[in-house]
């Protein structure tokens, strides 16, 4: 009978050639088998299945979004054409309106003028209001200006392209109702004794703003050219404003391509502020202010 030794020598071959057999014959895990039995043939797995339904529910949104936009883009183009036609109704409108007022206001400063030219009294008042109505912008004025004109850039004028950089270069070189603010007062600085913007007489109460890319003078909307009018001395004016910060801004608005001209004229005329509210008046001899 063989040893102990001799006999584990013999069998320990036989045991690891079996365990080898037998991880061979049964690589895949049991789980693993099972799922795959499970699994039909052909049939793809439930994370495609979800994949392909995201999209195709992507496609479907993206189809009806450009269809959306599509049918709406031509109501969007008649609601605003029909928009701008209503603006510049209105705005002629209220251009004739602003005429008429005009002229009703010229025939009665004429009758109040002849009214009180019948006393020496009444010629002394009839002075001292026009001398009031000049200061205050109540009342047109002629005489001697100088008109400083300002333009946008000729790239500014152009349809707006696409990217955000040219977007930028346009924008810098649009007039500002800042660059009008700066130029009025500089105007004003230069000894200007009444100051108008395209034909808008500006007084104490005026504001010169924008809203979006339009610039508003008391409300009423402007575009270019811009026109300065200015009544005063006009040579002392020109120099003034050219030797002042005025004639310094207006080279740095040169820098971004906007435009500008200074022009003297022998006589100009301003038209009285249009909406100006009396708010208080006193009663001749006293020294009270009533409402």
């Amino acid at each position: 009978m063989p040893g102990r030794a001799q006999y584990d020598a013999t069998a320990r071959p036989d045991a690891s050639m079996s365990l080898l057999t037998h991880l061979t014959d049964n690589a895949l895990d049991a789980g693993y088998a099972e799922a795959a039995a499970r699994r039909q043939p052909g049939q793809p797995s439930r994370p495609g299945w979800l994949l392909a339904a995201g999209l195709i529910a992507v496609g479907v949104l993206l189809t009806t979004a450009a269809a959306q936009v599509r049918d709406r883009a031509p109501a969007t183009a008649q609601a605003r054409a029909q928009l701008s036609r209503e603006i510049e109704a209105r705005t002629a409108a209220t251009d004739a309106l602003q005429a008429r007022v005009e002229q009703l206001r010229a025939a009665v400063t004429r009758a109040r003028s002849d009214a009180l030219g019948l006393t020496s009294t009444g010629t002394r008042l009839s002075a001292q209001l026009a001398i009031l109505e000049a200061v205050t912008g109540a009342g047109a004025v002629t005489g001697p200006g100088l008109v400083v004109r300002l333009d946008d850039a000729a790239k500014a004028k152009q349809p707006a392209a696409g990217d955000a950089r040219a977007q930028a270069t346009q924008d810098q070189g649009r007039v500002t109702d800042r660059d009008l603010q700066t130029i009025v007062n500089e105007v004003w600085a230069a000894g200007a004794e009444a100051v108008s913007v395209d034909g808008q007489r500006l007084t104490a109460l005026s504001a010169i703003r924008s809203a979006g890319e339009a610039i508003l003078v008391d409300f009423r909307p402007l575009s270019p050219p811009y026109d300065i009018v200015a009544i005063g001395n006009a040579q002392r004016m020109q120099t003034g404003l050219a030797e002042g910060l005025g004639g310094s801004y207006l080279e740095v608005l040169h820098g971004y391509g906007i435009t500008s001209s200074i022009q003297t004229r022998k006589q100009v005329t301003l038209p009285a502020a249009s909406g100006l509210p009396v708010r208080y008046a006193s009663v001749p001899g006293t020294t009270g202010r009533a409402p």
